[in-house]
């Protein structure tokens, strides 16, 4: 019986854990792919800017409007 609640106490410790680790490859995968999207080549062609008053001022100086990309996929 003691051998029995040692194993469940035991592997409920393990999954305490078990999120964390996901999360953290879930991160790293996301860096990942964040990375990979900038060495395409459509991407280099433009001049990103990630302030938007930066990006604002930028504009009006060129005559230009503000494209504002979101996206969630790469936001760890």
């Amino acid at each position: 019986m003691k051998k029995i609640l040692r194993w469940g106490l035991l592997s409920l410790g393990l999954l305490a854990f078990a999120p964390a680790a996901t999360a953290q490859d879930q991160d790293q995968e996301l860096r990942d792919n964040y990375k990979h999207k900038l060495e395409k080549e459509f991407v280099s062609k433009i001049e990103w800017v990630q302030s938007y008053d930066q990006a604002r001022a930028s504009a009006k100086k060129q005559g230009k409007l503000v494209l504002g990309y979101f996206s969630r996929s790469y936001a760890p």
